[in-house]
């Protein structure tokens, strides 16, 4: 896609990994239970984790029974990932908004912890609802976790510091033009270094008008990892249920 952006830069950095290490694995367990229980995926199912970042959703879908695939546009996340490669779970590094190697093979496609709305441009969203479309069989399903904007702008935390070992990472949130901004910045072993991530704050009548484009039917939205009932201005998460008619 020509010049580097941000978003690969910075997710491929070991920074960013350190920073978000700590996420909850025991949510992540129970949101793959709940999902499971929801949509009753059958053992063998093909499915598709889009972004899979280092794998650890990939990995507990595989834990239920089924045969996984992940891809990421991060070369070191999918290095990472392939540790936990076997022959029910494979990894590959792709980029969102390019057409999947495999077209209608997938059952599920899964879109996990707000892995969108880091593009520039809205035909960028479009080109991805396309990817996801273009990957699932007929009456395939797209799950996407979303964060929820109206509630991000209600509870937004505008500057803490987190502590990862001996790093001190000072972040700062702020919105502008449609987007939450974060910076991070911080000093390892005498050396200054400054990021940034972006991302969309896409609406909810945005990624449903994206889904109608790429020929999705909406079945469901939740808000929260529990899969509650989604609520305007409570709910932490969108997540999204379409299917392919």
């Amino acid at each position: 896609m020509g010049k580097a952006t941000w978003f690969s830069t910075w997710f491929d950095s070991p920074y960013y990994h350190l920073l978000y290490a700590s996420r909850d694995e025991q949510e992540a367990k129970h949101f793959i239970e709940a999902l499971q229980a929801h949509l009753k995926i059958a053992t063998g199912a093909f499915v598709l984790d889009a972004a899979c970042g280092k794998g650890r959703h990939a990995k507990m879908l595989q834990r239920h029974g089924m045969e996984v695939e992940g891809f990421d546009l991060s070369p070191s996340s999918i290095a990472e990932a392939n540790r936990l490669a076997n022959k029910h779970l494979h990894f590959f590094v792709h980029d969102l908004r390019e057409p999947l190697p495999k077209q209608a093979q997938y059952d599920v496609v899964f879109n996990f912890f707000t892995s969108f709305g880091y593009f520039d441009a809205p035909e960028d969203n479009a080109r991805a609802f396309q990817t996801f479309a273009g990957g699932l069989k007929k009456d395939g399903i797209l799950v996407m976790d979303f964060l929820n904007p109206t509630y991000i702008r209600t509870n937004l935390v505008p500057e803490e510091t987190v502590k990862r070992g001996s790093i001190l990472f000072h972040i700062k949130r702020w919105e502008a033009g449609g987007y939450l901004y974060k910076s991070i910045d911080f000093e390892d072993q005498g050396q200054s270094f400054a990021f940034q991530e972006k991302v969309e704050l896409i609406s909810k009548v945005d990624f449903l008008r994206y889904a109608e484009q790429a020929g999705l039917t909406f079945l469901n939205l939740a808000g929260d990892y529990t899969l509650a009932k989604f609520d305007e201005q409570t709910s932490p998460r969108m997540i999204f249920f379409w299917e392919k008619k």
